[in-house]
């Protein structure tokens, strides 16, 4: 089991061969592809991983990723905090061919090289996990005002700019 001192690079078919265990803290700040997302590249991902061989054979690895990322709202475009606590389950492969195989329960996991980037692993699991459009929770913008201001009743009240049109139309109908 490695604890608190994550490998860099290891190889997860050994890995699970052998039911090793992961457990420890990644930097984000080392994660350049999942920084371009990120309002501030602060903090640190939690990393509990469990490889194994399943009753079917297939080599696999389970677990959890839990972290804090600050996201900048696209309503309002202050920063806010999205927790993610992501499980991970996925099946280690080395061809796509044996990715389509793998059953449903499993994300394919494809490892082409001997030795498996650590980092580049759970920065992909990051990556994946992100909103589309991040955004505060609608209690928590400071958009909410405008928001409010725009559905209230002052759009109701605005007059119709075609209405000038309607009258138009309902005078030549009379005639």
């Amino acid at each position: 089991m490695y604890k608190d001192n994550l490998p860099l690079k290891f190889d997860p078919f050994r890995f699970a061969d052998h039911s090793l265990s992961l457990s420890g803290t990644l930097s984000i700040r080392d994660m350049s592809r999942l920084r371009s997302s990120l309002s501030s590249d602060e903090g640190e991902v939690q990393v509990d991983l469990v490889f194994g061989v399943d009753e079917e054979g297939i080599r696999n690895v389970k677990g959890h990723i839990t972290t804090g990322l600050i996201l900048q709202c696209q309503r309002c475009l202050e920063p806010f905090r999205y927790e993610v606590n992501g499980d991970v389950m996925s099946g280690i492969v080395r061809t796509e061919k044996e990715a389509d195989r793998l059953p449903e329960r499993y994300n394919p996991l494809l490892v082409t090289d001997p030795l498996l980037v650590l980092g580049e692993m759970v920065e992909d699991e990051l990556i994946v996990s992100l909103p589309i459009v991040p955004m505060h929770k609608i209690d928590d913008c400071k958009a909410k005002q405008v928001l409010e201001s725009v559905s209230g009743d002052s759009v109701e009240k605005r007059e119709n700019p075609f209405k000038v049109i309607e009258s138009l139309r309902s005078k030549r109908n009379e005639k």
